[in-house]
């Protein structure tokens, strides 16, 4: 037998036996570390060559043996020796395995024929090949030529006696012709020069190869490609590049046996080189440059760099072993310096132990990882791998048994035991790279990979985060671990290092997991460590961080990506760690900037916990990942994944079923281009459904956890949920753009059809219908943004030339236009390849970018495989080239020309991401929240209305593409709920900001909301208004809003009125400050200050009361508490004088004003301040006092004469002649003029008297007419022929009352004595007042009584010692008790102008407007007479009158009523009366339907109740009382509530009470209950039944619609109310049970007993025989109790109040900030169903059958408990029954059983609705007196 070629080959210095390249192509690890130890005198075959290696042992060798492993062949395993020649042994044992084998390779073949050589799987197969076929992979051989066949080759002449070589030419299949015509690789055949020519690359080449040591990997070089030679007519013949090589080895024959037996024992390859075909011609062939490039240099640079990578890391090894050698102490105990450079001391169990330096770890660890960047780590032997791991041991042990608390540190003692843990602990984390770079290095052998060892190395890990990393981070400055913070601060070196230090080591955990297979054990325990650093509270700022917030940040990050690895490894481990993540959310900060610190590459930030969540369901859904899926999965519900996947979710089996289709169509002899279109897109539908609905499962699973807690916890609550919810969906929108997170998408999706769920259910509370509107606007917006982000990108590409770029746009014009179709998205030249181009780059990426590029690949399959594309070949390749790129999970089928730039990126995954089914839903969000706004809630139509805002703002088209939008604005602006009001008024100012063209259509309701009842909407609007206003040029509209906000200056909230006469200021004075600065104005500011005078023109014009206002509005403007006054006195000077121009000539004008407008506009000037006005001003108004021959005139002249009575007292120079002018025209016009004309000539008369001193006409003028009506008093005035006398005599009667107020005639008694003959008194005011009496009579006719009665208040007003005559006092008392309407009018407005001017001249603010006549004289000219004895008149009123004064208040609500309020207010003002006299008439006035009378009263009622306070507490009950009697006899109204919406009629009086404190107002509401309580036995009549019953309606009703402004009010009044049904109840139903029912005690014990529910109230049939008046009395009695448990329940159910809570609110007192708090109204529960069950029950009493049914109903609710429990054990003994509550539609009935009274406690809790479920009381037997409810939750009443 031959010997083996085995015999001859020494296997350590030879590898090109075994393959270079292992299975995929890349370079095969070497099998044998060189070593260069000596032999140590084993002879060795290569003993000749001092630098060759020597022969293995039988140990060394055997792990190359396949005796070594029971594992299937690997090329590292020698196969066993034979003695056939190499590769003789067939591959194939059957001819059938060989045929089966060779299948795929005969479809290639099949396809390429039959497609004529264009088959496109061919081609994919061939790009699938070429990577094995690289020179730059793949290993160079580069074999030797045997002395002997180059010396017998020499001669030329070949060997005799050999038989020529001939070898069959082998004929390639079409597929394996194909490989070889595109590869790449260049062969070369040597050339036998002879030994003198032959150049040092021959020489190199003709080496011997034993000398050879090893055969390195070639550097990766370039392909060549090789250019192609134009084919040649010639004849074809032999052609080659060396020829002499190939005609000698054509004829050489080869014996094996021969060179066997050869004298040269050493054994060379042979390479035999085949003749060319006898066709072949050299056109078919290339010429091949033999040079040194530089690839071949960079091929040796890299071998070198390998070879000394490897060598420094040999004697760093080999130094480690001979130190550890030498480091074993002596006899003498001492270890060798050399020793303890390398090792330190360490303490372990009370024991030294050496450990490797830190710095020979750094060298170390560098040192192999350079190794085994380059390739040589297989080289280093496993024992010296496994010694180099046992050495780092002790660096472990150390660490794990050092003590370190760095919470427990107090003193620099500790510090330093401190600090010296440190150092274990970092010498463990060093130990710990070492041996995790050891197992990361790819190694197959086992003996590295030690579990114990991991164990060790996580041990230390968690020891170092538990005890120092964790607890500094979370150390602040301030607080318990101030010390802490100050020791770490002082080594922040040393702990920077243990954090860098375990970020790398598990940044190399992170790696080992892709390498290799751990126990769950190891697992657990990177997980629980990883997911703690997730949840650890960094600092907020610099300043109380140690590490630094960015570093720990880091640390994070590689946590984060450690946990990724493990969900992509260990399927297994997915719902744990969901379940770690998810639960351990409450741990995250919610506020600041601290809440997100994971930076995008947009440089955005979101949460480091969002961050990783995405990463983990993009992951869930890539290929690699889904092959590796458990068992164990997240449970999905069946309804969610159908709405979710829009089709029924496949079982286990399906799932089996199209896994075993498509991992058998990988190996289908039919290639997929050879299918039809349907098996295609199944085929598709199968892989990616798969993937596909495990992302969405996962990403469903997240979004119920977040919002299963998010809906129950408040927004501002304790509980983070809702916050954390939030944020969720806010860093879900802000990586929804962005490509490397595409499943942000799915995971929107999911949390919106969660959210569209909760809006359109009705089992959902307002609180998550709430949070669910709020989701949904945020959602909605986002779209609508990355619209507008699309579009912003696409401009971007306007001036981009490339074809790309034009085609993303169309698609984006026709998603706009609502015509993009899927064809186009999804095709290959679409938006979907454009994005995985991006996701795919040529060198390195993150996990993160594969998690994407994966799931973004499965979503575009899973779109793919819907069936929404065109049924062609197209799409069929499409299916089939994304089916093939999932199998294989990579991007390899293309030929990337044209690169895509970021804008092309953005716009083409924003348009796969609108396509998508999140972002189509936009329309159905915009529906849901329009129809909510419609919600019976108030809390959702406000939500919603901002939600809709929210959209709006990124999308203003909303108002233009959806109508209705507008329309249910606009109805919300009439909401009854002030928060829905207020909310729709911000969505008109943003709409009005989005598109000003909305402001005239808008205006309109802005206006009417300034009269809104709320404060907030009155404040609100006129904010809006001051908006709409300076943005506005149209004068009615400016006019308009002036208008409504001259009327919010007298406004009852200071703070209104306040913010009303700021925003005056704001619009019509600063504009002007500069303005009037200038010495000279310019044209254009002209036209400006004459436009804003025509503005000021029109808003007068807008009605009368405007004129009083704006008086008011200018005076405060110019008072000195404006900061302003100066500028604004500037800028009224400056319109007052462009109004005089205007007047003279306004032709300049574009729009006329008329001068009786202008003239009126001035007079307002005039009151406010007559500074404003010029002397010469009034020449231009002389000539308007005279020529009365119109109305028109006589609307100049007032005007005229209001300005002149002004403006004359404060001019220092007047002229005498434009007085006497003045004077002259006034007094000739005086009979033309009317009441408001005279009043204002009188004065402005005396005031000119003032300059000119001629009082003579005056004078005569006063006597003529006391005259004239002296000489008519006997005149019979009833008598119809003196019609003309009367109407003289009333002029008369003005002229005196007005000259006779403003007048002061008291200096001229002469004059008048000697005049008038018949007068001997001393007073020319009486001698007036006295010649108006007689007219005044009852006698007299009503229009002249009038007159007189009005000149008589007159001359009070400036005489007020009148009021003390007693004739006069006799006649205002006979007019107010038992005069006219009319009359009483006249005397009450006498007493209001009187209190008034006593008021201002006290400096006390008056409600009505200054007059201009009443300010003080401060100029040349006097004013008008001030009385000195008002005191006395005041007093004189308020005594003698004003209980007529009240009764008249009381008596109706027209203006005699509103007269007489405003004079009680005046009377309290000044404290003439006790305030218990008119406070019940104030507190009745309140309710009053006349706005005016009941703002007055509740003004002056506030006043009085802040100044007397404890008396007013004494005289409520009287002044309820009161109240009830004005509402039955003069409003006609005994209920307790207005109609739609009910609203509390004392809600104002309770509005005060509430400015008290807490006890005064629980004091008020036990009072109030206490008036509801009745004695039975006093309703004896049926008048006294009938008003009980409805005073008792009154309170209750009142009762039920008070607004509680805190939740122990509330609690309070409950309580109030059940100890009223208690006690009083009790009684009533044991006498209707006894006298109506007739049910005995025994009865009631037995049926008891029989614990059936209500046998009680069955018991007895009705006695016919009780006397009616008797069961009426009961059962008024039982309707006014049972109506008061109709509110208390109402009230419990509006408040959500659950039972047992008040018990265990006076138990604990911490819950006192929570009854502080205002109490949350419940949704759904509306009053209306109140007041129809207290109507109805009181009705009942018409019908004997109904008054029946409430006596039982009464006995029921007293006798059985429908809600109540069994106690349980434990609870307070003693304590009484508590009551029970109501559910949510059902009125509660509970009461006492039986006779007994039972007293109530109530318990009542916030927590939301009640429960439905209902239980009867148990017997009384059973029943205990107190427990607490049961573990089911269910109420205990």
């Amino acid at each position: 037998m031959a010997p083996s070629v085995f015999e001859h080959v020494v296997i350590p210095t030879s590898s090109f036996l075994a393959p270079t390249t292992d299975n995929r192509g890349l370079p095969a690890r070497k099998t044998q570390y060189q070593n260069a130890l000596p032999t140590h005198g084993v002879p060795t075959p290569n003993s000749s060559n001092p630098r060759g290696p020597r022969l293995l042992t039988v140990d060394e060798a055997l792990q190359y043996s396949p005796l070594s492993s029971i594992i299937p062949f690997s090329p590292d395993i020698v196969p066993l020796p034979t003695a056939r020649l190499p590769g003789s042994n067939p591959i194939f044992s059957t001819q059938p395995e060989k045929t089966a084998a060779r299948q795929p390779l005969s479809v290639l073949d099949r396809d390429i024929v039959h497609s004529r050589g264009q088959s496109r799987l061919a081609q994919a197969a061939l790009k699938d090949l070429r990577p094995y076929l690289d020179k730059n992979v793949i290993t160079n051989f580069k074999f030797k030529v045997p002395t002997g066949l180059n010396a017998s080759r020499s001669g030329g002449q070949p060997s005799s006696g050999r038989a020529v070589h001939q070898e069959r030419p082998v004929k390639l299949g079409p597929f394996a012709n194909m490989i070889l015509n595109s590869a790449g690789l260049a062969h070369r055949y040597p050339t036998p020069n002879s030994p003198d020519s032959v150049s040092p690359r021959q020489r190199d080449l003709a080496r011997p190869l034993q000398k050879t040591p090893r055969v390195t990997q070639p550097t990766p070089d370039k392909q060549q490609k090789l250019p192609a030679t134009p084919a040649t007519p010639a004849a074809p013949k032999p052609y080659t590049q060396n020829k002499a090589a190939f005609s000698q080895n054509a004829s050489a024959t080869v014996n094996p046996a021969e060179l066997s037996n050869s004298s040269d024992s050493k054994l060379y390859p042979i390479v035999l080189i085949k003749p060319l075909p006898a066709d072949s011609r050299p056109s078919d062939y290339h010429k091949i440059v033999d040079d040194e490039s530089e690839n071949s240099h960079k091929r040796k640079d890299q071998r070198a760099t390998a070879n000394e990578a490897l060598y420094r890391l040999q004697e760093i090894i080999q130094d480690i072993f001979e130190a550890d050698d030498q480091s074993q102490p002596d006899i003498s105990g001492a270890i060798s310096a050399e020793a303890s450079q390398f090792f330190v001391s360490s303490r372990y169990e009370d024991r030294e132990i050496n450990t490797l330096a830190p710095a020979i770890h750094f060298k170390l660890e560098a040192a192999l990882q350079k190794v085994i960047s380059l390739g040589n780590y297989d080289e280093i032997p496993i024992d010296h791998l496994c010694r180099l791991q046992s050495l780092c041991q002790g660096g472990l042990a150390s660490a794990e048994s050092s003590e370190i608390h760095v919470e427990s540190m107090t003193g620099l003692e500790d510090g330093s035991r401190w600090v010296q843990g440190l150092e274990a602990l970092d010498s463990g984390l060093r130990a710990s790279r070492t041996i995790l770079r050891i197992m990361t290095g790819g190694r197959q052998e086992k003996e590295i990979y030690s579990e114990e060892l991991l164990q060790n190395v996580l041990g230390v890990v968690e020891k170092v985060l538990n005890s120092s990393i964790i607890p500094i981070v979370e150390a602040r400055s301030t607080g318990v671990s101030s010390a802490v913070f100050e020791t770490a601060s002082s080594h922040k070196k040393i702990v920077s290092q243990l954090l860098y230090d375990v970020k790398k080591v598990m940044n190399l955990l992170a790696g080992l997991l892709t390498k290799m297979e751990m126990a769950e054990t190891i697992i657990t325990t990177m997980e629980f460590f990883a997911t703690r650093l997730l949840f650890v509270d960094n600092a907020h700022v610099e300043k109380e961080s140690i590490l630094g917030i960015q570093k720990f940040e880091t640390l994070r990050r590689t946590a984060m990506d450690l946990i990724a690895e493990i969900f992509a490894r260990y399927p297994q481990q997915r719902p744990f760690l969901f379940d770690e993540i998810l639960t351990s959310l409450q741990k995250l900060p919610v506020k600041g900037q601290q809440a997100r610190q994971y930076k995008l590459a947009d440089g955005t930030s979101i949460q480091l916990v969002s961050a990783l969540i995405i990463r983990l369901v993009q992951t869930s859904a890539t290929s690699s990942a889904s092959r590796k899926e458990g068992k164990r999965r997240l449970p999905l519900n069946g309804a969610e994944e159908r709405k979710f996947d829009g089709s029924e979710a496949e079982d286990q089996d399906s799932q089996s079923s199209s896994q075993h289709v498509d991992s058998s169509d990988e190996v289908s002899s039919e290639d997929a281009s050879d299918s039809t279109y349907d098996i295609a897109i199944q085929r598709l539908a199968n892989k990616a459904t798969l993937l596909n609905n495990n992302a969405a499962q996962n990403a469903q699973y997240v979004i119920r956890f977040y919002v299963s807690r998010g809906m129950t916890a408040p927004k501002t609550g304790d509980q983070p949920h809702r916050q954390l919810l939030d944020m969720f969906a806010e860093d879900l929108i802000a990586v929804l753009g962005l490509p490397e997170w595409p499943a942000a998408e799915l995971l929107l999706r999911a949390l919106l059809i969660r959210m569209v769920d909760i809006s359109e259910s009705k089992q959902y509370n307002a609180l998550a219908k709430t949070m669910a509107l709020e989701l949904l606007g945020l959602m909605g917006s986002a779209i609508s943004e990355l619209v507008a982000s699309t579009r912003h990108s696409a401009r971007n590409l306007e001036n981009h030339d490339s074809d790309r770029s034009g085609y993303l746009r169309q698609l984006l014009d026709d998603y706009m236009e609502g015509k993009l179709e899927a064809n186009e998205v999804l095709g290959w030249e679409g938006p979907y390849h454009v994005v995985m181009q991006y996701l795919h780059p040529g060198g390195s990426e993150d996990k993160q970018t594969t998690s994407a590029r994966g799931y973004y690949l499965t979503q575009w399959a899973k779109a793919v495989s819907s069936g929404n594309l065109t049924c062609n070949t197209v799409t069929e390749k499409l299916a089939n080239r994304l089916r093939r790129m999932l199998s294989r999970a990579e991007w390899n089928t293309l030929d990337e020309t044209e690169p895509v730039s970021s804008n092309q990126i953005r716009l083409a995954y924003a348009l796969t991401i609108l396509s998508m089914d999140f972002c189509r839903q936009f329309d159905r969000i915009l529906k849901i929240l329009l129809d909510s706004i419609s919600s019976e809630s108030t809390t959702v139509r406000n939500r919603s209305l901002k939600s809709v805002t929210q959209m709006l703002e990124k999308d203003p088209s909303l108002l233009d593409r959806a109508r209705n939008v507008k329309i249910k604005i606009m109805n919300c602006t009439t909401d009854n709920s002030s928060m829905v009001r207020d909310s729709a008024l911000m969505i008109i100012g943003k709409c009005i900001l989005l598109q000003p063209m909305l402001e005239q259509e808008f205006c309109k309701t802005v206006l009417i909301l300034t009269n809104d009842p709320a404060i907030g909407v009155r404040k609100r609007s006129m904010r809006l208004l001051k908006d709409i206003y300076l943005r506005n040029n149209r004068k009615d509209i400016k006019a308009a809003i002036a208008d409504s906000l001259l009327q919010r200056t007298k406004d009852l909230d200071a703070g209104v009125s306040d913010l009303a006469r700021q925003t005056f200021e704001d619009i019509w004075f600063a504009p002007f400050w500069k303005l009037v600065e200038s010495a000279e104005q310019s044209a254009q500011e002209k036209i400006s200050l004459q436009s804003q005078v025509s503005l000021i023109v029109g808003t007068v014009q807008r009605g009368e009361g405007v004129a009083l206002v704006m008086v008011s509005l200018i005076q405060n403007v110019l008072l000195n508490v404006s900061k302003m006054a100066a500028a604004n006195f500037k800028v009224c000077k400056a319109l007052v004088a462009i109004a005089f121009e205007i007047m003279i000539d306004s032709q300049d004008l574009p729009e006329r004003l008329e001068q009786r407008h202008i003239l009126q506009t001035l007079t307002i000037f005039a009151r406010a301040n007559p500074r404003l006005f010029a002397a010469d001003q009034l020449h231009y108004l002389q000539p308007y006092t005279t020529n009365l021959s119109s109305s028109d005139d006589l609307n100049l002249f007032r005007s005229v004469v209001v300005i002149f009575r002004c403006v004359l007292p404060i001019l220092s120079t007047i002229q005498h002649g434009l007085l006497r002018e003045v004077q002259t025209a006034l007094l000739h016009s005086i009979s033309k003029l009317g009441k408001a004309e005279l009043d204002e000539v009188a004065a402005c008369l005396w005031t000119i008297n003032g300059t000119l001193n001629n009082p003579e006409k005056l004078v005569k003028l006063t006597i003529s007419v006391l005259k004239n009506l002296h000489n008519s008093e006997r005149v019979d005035f009833a008598d119809s022929k003196q019609s003309e006398s009367l109407n003289r005599v009333k002029k008369y009667i003005r002229i005196a009352g007005y000259f006779g107020k403003h007048c002061d005639f008291e200096l001229f008694n002469e004059n008048f004595r000697d005049s008038l003959s018949w007068w001997k008194g001393s007073s020319v005011a009486g001698l007036i007042v006295g010649s108006l009496s007689p007219f005044a009579k009852a006698n007299q006719p009503l229009s002249l009584r009038c007159d007189a009665l009005e000149g008589i208040g007159l001359m009070c007003q400036s005489w007020p010692y009148q009021f003390n005559q007693e004739n006069i006092s006799r006649t205002f008392e006979s007019i107010l008790e038992e005069g006219s309407a009319e009359l009483q009018n006249i005397v009450l407005s006498s007493f209001r102008d009187f209190f008034s001017k006593q008021e201002r001249q006290a400096g006390v603010k008056s409600d009505e407007v200054l007059d201009p006549e009443n300010l003080p004289a401060n100029g040349k000219l006097g004013g008008s007479m001030t009385a000195s004895d008002g005191d006395g008149a005041s007093a004189l009123i308020a005594q003698r009158f004003l209980k007529s004064i009240l009764r008249i208040a009381l008596a109706s609500q027209d203006l005699s009523a509103l007269r007489a309020t405003q004079v009680i207010t005046s009377i309290n003002r000044q404290g003439l009366v006790h305030p218990k006299e008119s406070g019940p008439a104030l507190v009745a006035l309140e309710t009053s339907t006349n706005q005016d009378i009941a703002d007055v009263a509740f003004q002056e009622h506030r006043s009085l109740h802040l100044q007397h306070e404890s008396m007013f507490e004494r005289e409520y009950m009287r002044a309820i009382q009161e109240a009830f009697k004005y509402q039955k006899e003069i409003v006609k109204d005994s209920l307790g509530t207005t109609k739609q919406p009910p609203v509390s009629k004392l809600h104002g009086m309770f509005e005060i009470i509430k400015t008290s404190k807490g006890k005064y107002q629980k004091k008020f509401l036990s009072n109030f209950c206490s008036k509801i309580d009745f004695d039975i036995a006093k309703l004896d009549t049926p008048g006294a039944m009938n008003y009980t019953l409805q005073y008792s309606r009154f309170l209750i009703e009142n009762l039920a619609f008070f607004d509680y402004s805190r939740l122990d009010e509330l609690l309070h009044t409950i309580s109030c109310m059940e100890k009223v049904v208690a006690s009083t109840g009790s009684g009533i139903a044991h006498s209707i049970s006894t006298e109506v029912f007739q049910i005995k005690v025994e009865q009631i014990t037995e049926q008891l007993e029989s614990n059936e529910p209500g046998a009680a109230s069955a018991a007895g049939a009705a006695n016919t025989d009780v006397e009616p008046r008797r069961l009426r009395q009961l059962t008024t009695g039982a309707i006014i109790l049972s109506c008061l448990w109709e509110a208390r329940s109402y009230l419990r159910r509006l408040f959500g109040l659950q039972a047992g809570q008040q018990r265990r609110d006076n138990k604990a007192k911490a819950t006192v900030k929570d009854l502080n708090k205002a109490p949350a109204r419940v949704h759904g529960v509306s009053g209306e169903r109140l007041l129809n069950a207290i109507a109805e029950k009181i009705n009942s009493l018409e019908n004997h059958e109904a008054i029946l049914k409430q006596c039982q109903d009464f006995v029921e609710l007293l006798s059985i408990d429908s809600e109540v429990k069994v106690a349980e054990d434990g609870d307070d003994e003693g304590g009484p029954a508590e009551t029970p509550s109501a559910d949510e539609e059902d009125a509660a009935t509970s009461g006492t059983g039986g006779s007994k009274t039972l007293k109530r406690k109530a318990s009542v809790s916030v927590g939301g609705t009640p429960h439905k479920k209902k239980k009867a009381r148990p017997s009384a037997g059973k029943r205990k007196k107190s427990g607490k409810g049961d573990p089911e939750g269910e109420e205990w009443d």
